[in-house]
């Protein structure tokens, strides 16, 4: 820290806000610092290399102006945009992410989607809109499944915990074996993924993309997996090798897919995503929620207050891992 003033830019967004009241919180406990608060798109070259603290989600390309930031804080939980050192010409930056905001939405939307393609909700939308009354006697339970979280972060562990509830037996993959939680049963390394998708009826995707993981669900992964089995992806769109899942789902290799997240977004009017009727799309939109402001501002306040402490930051990103 020196003696020059705090200068805190707050960069909102339609997905990121702020209101006055929370504004205030931050100017208390900062009360020394020059709090700037602006839409992403109104930020002027000015603000951003004036800014100490940015909290919001600036455009990497911007950064080359900001030659006095010391911490980024992102609002978002992905920081693939920011990773790259060569953003920050090598000068001494922490990243942050909102990691722990959007667990629970994003939990919540897996299990719609899988519940929709359980019980055929969007072919009986299409019968409603047609007003059309045929019974669909072709159904799936979740109870007594076995559903594979691949990546045991926030977001995983809230789908784990659910599907434990609701009575599947739970496989989880992470990259480092920790201690496993009770709402696990089988806990493995990447390096079992493939025994993970050969058990499983559902794969839940929830990795960042990182070099390590994109591509991670490959041509030959698709073809290990169960033909019943369904696919949900919330992580990031290049997990998955898109061109081969689908010519899995053409040909029967899985049952169907769930996709918050693809490449490129937005997808593409002539994908051929969008003509499968095993698929459901929705336009990564699995973790929108109205408590998300409360819970980012959270996360920021804890961390201001520990940076204004010279204390280890919640949430730091690591460049190197990508996360």
């Amino acid at each position: 820290m020196t003696d020059r003033q705090t200068e805190i830019l707050i960069m909102t967004d339609l997905y990121f806000n702020i209101n006055e009241e929370q504004i205030n919180l931050v100017k208390d406990i900062a009360n020394k610092a020059a709090v700037t608060v602006v839409p992403n798109k109104n930020a002027t070259d000015e603000m951003i290399a004036r800014a100490e603290i940015i909290f919001g989600s600036p455009k990497p390309s911007k950064l080359i102006l900001a030659q006095n930031l010391k911490w980024l804080q992102l609002p978002s939980a992905g920081a693939d945009r920011y990773v790259n050192k060569n953003l920050y010409f090598n000068r001494n930056v922490i990243l942050t992410n909102s990691s722990g905001v959007y667990g629970i939405p994003i939990a919540e939307h897996v299990f719609a989607m899988i519940l929709s393609f359980n019980r055929n909700l969007p072919e009986y939308t299409l019968q409603k809109n047609e007003k059309k009354w045929h019974i669909i006697s072709e159904t799936r339970e979740f109870y007594g499944s076995t559903l594979g979280v691949i990546g045991l972060g926030d977001i995983g562990h809230e789908v784990a915990k659910r599907a434990k509830a609701w009575g599947a037996k739970v496989l989880a993959v992470k990259i480092n074996i920790s201690n496993k939680p009770d709402y696990v049963d089988e806990l493995y390394t990447t390096e079992n993924l493939d025994e993970v998708l050969k058990q499983s009826d559902y794969i839940v995707l929830t990795l960042p993309s990182t070099e390590k993981t994109r591509g991670i669900i490959s041509e030959d992964r698709l073809k290990m997996m169960k033909p019943n089995a369904f696919l949900v992806n919330v992580g990031r769109g290049d997990l998955i090798d898109q061109e081969a899942l689908v010519k899995a789902l053409n040909n029967n290799w899985i049952a169907g897919a769930g996709l918050d997240v693809m490449t490129p977004e937005p997808l593409p009017q002539d994908s051929p995503l969008w003509e499968l009727s095993n698929v459901l799309i929705t336009q990564h939109s699995s973790g929108l929620s109205k408590v998300n402001d409360v819970r980012r501002l959270k996360i920021f306040i804890e961390n201001l207050k520990r940076y204004l402490n010279n204390e280890k930051l919640l949430n730091t990103v690591d460049f190197n891992e990508g996360y």
